[in-house]
């Protein structure tokens, strides 16, 4: 017994020892510096898994490194600490590309292998499917008409929910549970229209079933099999959207949608196959902006203040009229919302500096020698982590782990904050096309919000939830528990008229916007 004991541990330990070896062996001296964690190659997988965002977090507070590298099983991550590396990673996209996993995403929504081929080629050109399409929707996603029309219908359909609110006092929900079925019903309904495939209450189901559970369907073999029902819940959504485009649903939609469609039959995918690529785009448009809506209410009604500078901020572009029934009604045009309210804008960008979890994936397809001295292998995976970039203090100041609404707002003798170390919508190259619409229709929601409601904890106080079970690709937490509101209106039988006539105005939430702005 003694014996067999001594042999395991041995085994163990001449194990551990050739990781080790190995794990030094196989790196090359100009590769940035390898964090060695308890257990060689297989550290970092559990380290992730338990910590999600904060792993990263921790392991830069623990070693200083501009930026290092964590050894996988049969790969590498290289991960950047550093925001002055930020720009010269940027202006290396065509070697550090997003593209090549936006393209591994026709596997996941189950695109022909045809349509999978067209997505990788041309990978390192602005002609090539995957990397010319975010560009391509451009225009229509900038401040303009097309625009206009996605923000004003979501506010309509906050409108018509407030309004159900309004009509029964005070409601007692789920403020997470709210705010999930409130931002799917305003964004999908904004950009898949009249037709929108995601009415049907088993597709939307469906969709969320393949949302919570997709990476299984990248990472198992033949999980078809294994997990069938998350297979047939992506069948459920495909079908759905395939039948959306065969009734010529996307000619009904946003310009978002008609310009992806044009885009995509471009290059030469059959239906099918834009209707699965429509799968993929449903992540895009509600895997954020979901979850970030929560925590925009939450930090406005849990902070008294917060909540009087904001409400204060949006009253004052609140105008009061009598109508031909002699009442007062109370109109307030949105689209002002947008260069009229500074602190609410900084409270936004706040929440997403505070909240977002991105991971910031990129592959490296060629090998690349930074600032002439890091070398950066292909094949291999680089992160720059948006929780890493939000929580530096050199870029934000000692207080960077703190919530300060206030932080974005322009004030006599303040430092202005990093924009390179802004993360939330990314940089660069790879900017999301959305964050105009997104910005505005989470900005419209918390001023609706703000003016016909009191948002109150049932608990008789505010508790942070906690989010340890949220799912790694989350790009804000997801919280573990709901937190139980009630939706108090502030003026019962109050008449309000909501409008948004547009606006031209770019908002300066990313350094690629201000610089717009500013030519």
């Amino acid at each position: 017994m003694i014996f067999s004991l001594s042999l395991v541990f041995s085994s163990l330990a001449a194990t551990y020892a050739f990781l080790r070896f190995l794990l030094y062996w196989t790196q090359d001296a100009k590769e940035p510096p390898t964090i060695v964690t308890g257990i060689p190659f297989f550290g970092p997988l559990i380290g992730m898994a338990r910590q999600k965002s904060g792993y990263y977090n921790q392991l830069r507070d623990t070693y200083k490194l501009p930026i290092y590298t964590l050894r996988l099983p049969f790969s590498r991550m290289y991960i950047v600490n550093a925001t002055e590396l930020v720009p010269t990673l940027q202006k290396q996209w065509r070697n550090i590309s997003f593209a090549a996993i936006a393209a591994d995403a026709g596997n996941l929504v189950g695109m022909s292998k045809e349509a999978v081929r067209i997505m990788h080629k041309d990978l390192t050109s602005e002609h090539g499917f995957s990397v010319s399409w975010p560009k391509y929707i451009t225009p229509v996603m900038s401040p303009g008409k097309d625009l206009d029309e996605l923000s004003r219908k979501a506010i309509e359909v906050f409108v018509g929910e407030l309004e159900k609110i309004k009509a029964q006092g005070t409601v007692k929900t789920g403020l997470w549970q709210w705010t999930n079925r409130i931002m799917d019903t305003s964004t999908t309904e904004a950009v898949w229209g009249p037709d929108n495939p995601y009415r049907d209450p088993v597709v939307a189901e469906a969709w969320k079933i393949f949302e919570a559970g997709f990476l299984t369907l990248s990472v198992f073999p033949f999980a078809r099999y294994i997990y069938p029902r998350l297979h047939r819940a992506r069948e459920t959504a495909a079908a759905a959207m395939t039948e959306y485009i065969r009734k010529g649903g996307h000619k009904r939609a946003s310009g978002l949608v008609q310009k992806r469609y044009e885009h995509h039959r471009s290059f030469g995918l059959r239906d099918e196959d834009i209707a699965r690529g429509e799968l993929g785009n449903t992540f895009a448009v509600l895997g954020s902006t979901t979850p970030c809506a929560l925590w925009v209410l939450y930090h406005i009604f849990s902070d008294p203040k917060v909540l009087s500078d904001v409400r204060k901020e949006v009253l004052a572009l609140v105008r009061e009229s009598i109508d031909e029934n002699k009442r007062t009604v109370s109109s307030i045009d949105l689209a002002n919302i947008r260069t009229s309210c500074p602190i609410l804008l900084s409270t936004f960008q706040e929440t997403l500096r505070h909240r977002t979890v991105t991971p910031g994936p990129r592959v490296l397809l060629e090998d690349v020698l930074l600032d002439g001295r890091i070398l950066l292998k292909k094949g291999n995976m680089l992160m720059l982590p948006a929780s890493v970039q939000h929580t530096n203090t050199s870029a934000w100041g000692e207080d960077a782990g703190s919530f300060d609404h206030m932080r974005f707002v322009a004030r006599p003798g303040q430092k202005k904050p990093n924009k390179v170390a802004f993360r939330a919508f990314g940089g660069g190259h790879v900017l999301c096309p959305g964050r105009h619409f997104a910005s505005t229709e989470l900005m419209a929601l918390a001023a609706l919000m703000v003016l016909q409601f009191d948002v109150v904890p049932v608990a008789g106080k505010w508790i942070e939830p906690t989010w340890k079970n949220s799912p790694v690709q989350a790009g804000f937490p997801i919280p573990d528990e709901d937190i139980s509101v009630e939706f108090r209106t502030r003026e019962p039988g109050k008449a309000w008229q909501v409008q948004f006539s547009g606006a031209d105005a770019t908002m300066g939430i990313v350094k690629e916007d201000v610089v717009a702005v500013g030519k």
